[in-house]
């Protein structure tokens, strides 16, 4: 799905490593988690996408240090499956770990396996070919013959028993915690069996016809490259997209941003987005390097690229974002800003040199292009209190005020006050925007640059007389020694020096519907570069150069 907008969720641990510096490889490599976690899968399948072409098909092997693939099997079977060593019920062409109500054969997890260890895959398929369902497995760095595929180890042993090992001698296997299975799909024929006790993971390439890029159906999108399973400490099979990271961009680009924009904004989300996935170090102990949704960058493969994102990447070709000689580690971007870009302190609480908050003078003449550009939205006491006890795990009682209570040098909200009958909270940096959001499916703060009405911030009274004083955020308390402190909201020990004498302060409700709205402009965090406002400046002539050098403070390109 197309994504015109990036909303990248930080952790504090990423927020404390901005600042480490890397830099680019010669190995250009990527690993990328599409199937991982709580989404790791039980069986994975993959279809060529041209599956006309002679002599296409898989290579089976495994991905080095260096990221070389280790050939080690072939086939010229076009569509496969990789399955978790353990009995599987096919049907349908796919593989289920529970027997479904109609099922068309099992992919039994049980073999017979011939003891002679072999020195090359060629010599273990000759000899597994002379046996009925005979494939060759690759086992803890050697070639070994494995005899059928049996839903049990008493299957196993009749089938044993009835079978001349003689030359060879045999032994009964049974499943592995870290072994996988590739069988054709949709049928119980095993091709190749793969596993290192977690130490090497399966890699599968497809093969190339004539040298043409190779391209591969996976869970209903197209991938550039190969793929890696891995399953090191048991349970489901983790899915990793390993290609070349020029590959990979021109994927991101068509996810990030719409392939019709000017080429120089496109070109600018190239060099963001190649910069961003060469740093990232975050998901490596998982054992990839970027994951495939917007908590790294939107990635679907090439169902979205064509010839303009192809050529926003390939006419950036090797270009990084540095900051001091070091590739900069986090080249973040989002949708839109609303008027002014954000520095990282004031949102995720690290000083990055090269993300600084600037007001934007560009954007404004794109806004009426995005509909979501400027936003609203109305909630009321009752509904704000649910969302600090959830959210915040705080109950202020009663909401009866909400007010912006910082702003920065550029005018966006860096801490928000919320006041009830039973205290206060203040939300600051990137949870001014965040804080509210997922709990009600209308409230929705869209970004770090906003207005909030409502409440009785501006209803101060002296002796029951309205003051002038328009919001606590305007209000301040000096003491006897001449400290000038922001006034507590309206406390009740609160007094002003009036012609009349010293009179007492207090804050008064005029918000009898108890509800306030947020109103606001731009979608996203608002650090580094902006989507819409590198349109804007590509659109006004602005080359790609032009606008990374505006969003990013004192960067250079390689």
């Amino acid at each position: 799905m197309k994504r015109f907008w990036k909303t990248i969720i930080l952790s504090m641990l990423l927020a404390l490593t901005l600042c480490v510096g890397a830099q680019a490889t010669e190995n250009t490599m990527l690993k990328v988690g599409l199937k991982y976690g709580t989404n790791a899968l039980f069986t994975a399948r993959l279809q060529n996408y041209n599956d006309t072409l002679s002599g296409s098909g898989y290579e089976f092997g495994y991905y080095d240090a260096g990221r070389s693939f280790v050939p080690l099997a072939a086939t010229d079977e076009q569509r496969i499956t990789v399955t978790v060593d353990s009995n599987a019920y096919v049907s349908g062409g796919v593989c289920y770990e529970t027997r479904p109500t109609n099922y068309s054969t099992i992919l039994g997890a049980y073999h017979i396996e011939l003891l002679t260890a072999f020195g090359s895959y060629e010599e273990a398929l000759a000899v597994a070919q002379s046996y009925p369902k005979g494939f060759v497995a690759y086992i803890d760095g050697e070639y070994r013959v494995r005899v059928g595929n049996h839903a049990s180890y008493d299957e196993s042993a009749r089938v044993l028993s009835e079978t001349d090992v003689l030359a060879y001698g045999a032994q009964i296997v049974t499943p592995s915690s870290t072994g996988v299975v590739v069988s054709v799909t949709d049928t119980d024929t095993v091709l190749f069996e793969f596993d290192c006790s977690g130490l090497r993971s399966l890699g599968v390439r497809p093969r190339s016809v004539s040298g043409e890029k190779t391209v591969t159906w996976f869970s209903g999108y197209r991938y550039y490259g190969g793929f890696e399973y891995q399953r090191t400490t048991g349970g489901y099979i983790s899915v990793i997209n390993v290609l070349d990271i020029e590959d990979y961009v021109k994927c991101v680009i068509a996810a990030e941003m719409s392939n019709d924009w000017p080429l120089e904004a496109l070109k600018a989300q190239t060099v963001c987005a190649r910069t961003y996935a060469a740093s990232q170090t975050r998901h490596r102990s998982a054992g990839f390097d970027v994951c495939s949704t917007t908590d790294c960058q939107a990635y679907r493969g090439a169902a979205l690229s064509n010839e303009r994102s192809d050529a926003a990447a390939e006419e950036t070709r090797g270009v990084y974002l540095y900051y001091n000689g070091e590739l900069v580690t986090n080249a973040v971007y989002y949708s839109c800003n609303g008027g002014a870009s954000e520095s990282c302190k004031n949102v995720w609480g690290s000083e990055v040199p090269y993300l600084q908050g600037k007001l934007d003078p560009y954007e404004a003449s794109v806004a009426w292009r995005f509909s979501r550009y400027y936003w609203s939205f109305t909630a009321t006491g009752d509904e704000l209190r649910e969302v600090l006890k959830s959210e915040a795990n705080t109950d202020i009682g009663q909401v009866q005020n909400v007010y912006v209570s910082e702003y920065s040098d550029t005018g966006n909200v860096i801490a928000i006050t919320y006041e009830g009958t039973r205290g206060s909270y203040t939300a600051r940096r990137e949870k001014c925007r965040t804080l509210l959001n997922g709990v009600y499916d209308h409230i929705n703060v869209r970004s770090m640059r906003y207005t909030v009405t409502g409440g009785d911030a501006s209803t101060y009274y002296v002796n029951d007389a309205q003051s002038s004083v328009t919001g606590t955020g305007g209000l301040y308390v000096i003491d006897g020694d001449g400290t000038v402190t922001p006034n507590n909201a309206g406390a009740k020990d609160t007094y002003v020096i009036t012609s009349g004498g010293v009179q007492s302060l207090e804050r008064k409700s005029a918000n009898t519907s108890n509800t306030f709205t947020f109103s606001g402009s731009g979608w996203g965090h608002n650090v580094g570069m902006s989507q819409w406002g590198a349109f804007a400046m590509a659109e006004q002539g602005y080359t790609y150069r032009d606008i990374l050098n505006f969003y990013y403070t004192g960067i250079t390109l390689s």
